[in-house]
């Protein structure tokens, strides 16, 4: 009958601690942190017809290394693990009784880059005919993972909206988005 060596044995047992422990320390390596991104402002038209969508893009680009560097400095944007929207909402700057958020029945936002198919990202079917200056938009699921198209360095938002009523006046809208980087080797 032939015996085990004890050395054999240590190496076997030092082996799979190592490798147990790398992806302890691996996951001891990953940060996550909550992010506001500055203020996007669109111009909606004035619309003096209702039910006809109308959809206004506006370009983003952001520093991705700047971002992580101030609130992950360990790692760089290549450790990017996911980049989840957690929240986006808009405001009226010049809103009033016949030109605020009320006139809008649909609202749909949507992101797309390069190479990357255009997503709906967060969406309200049925805006309340209420008067409102400011909006939370629910995003689709809770939460979106952005990263296929913030890598990219540049990436478009489209606001696609269905007026209930038609508007008097252009209105200012400011959208603020917020999110979860996931950092980590």
């Amino acid at each position: 009958m032939k015996t085990i060596h004890p050395v054999l044995v240590f190496i076997l047992i030092f082996a799979a601690g190592f490798l147990t422990s790398c992806s302890k320390i691996k996951e001891n390596l990953k940060a996550d942190f909550d992010y506001e991104a500055e203020a996007i402002t669109f111009t909606i038209p004035a619309v003096p017809i209702a039910g006809v969508d109308f959809e206004v893009t506006k370009e983003v680009a952001m520093d991705l290394d700047a971002i992580i560097q101030l609130n992950a400095p360990l790692v760089s944007a290549d450790n990017v693990r996911k980049i989840n929207l957690t929240g986006i909402t808009i405001e009226l700057a010049d809103a009033d009784e016949d030109n605020n958020l009320q006139n809008l029945e649909t609202i749909r936002v949507a992101v797309g880059a390069d190479g990357v198919g255009e997503k709906v990202i967060a969406e309200i079917a049925n805006n309340p005919d209420v008067y409102k200056t400011s909006l939370s938009i629910p995003v689709t699921d809770g939460a979106v993972d952005l990263k296929p198209y913030m890598m990219k360095g540049k990436f478009d938002y489209k606001l696609n909206v269905k007026p209930r009523r038609g508007t008097t006046k252009s209105i200012t809208v400011t959208v603020k988005t917020f999110y979860t980087f996931v950092v980590g080797v």
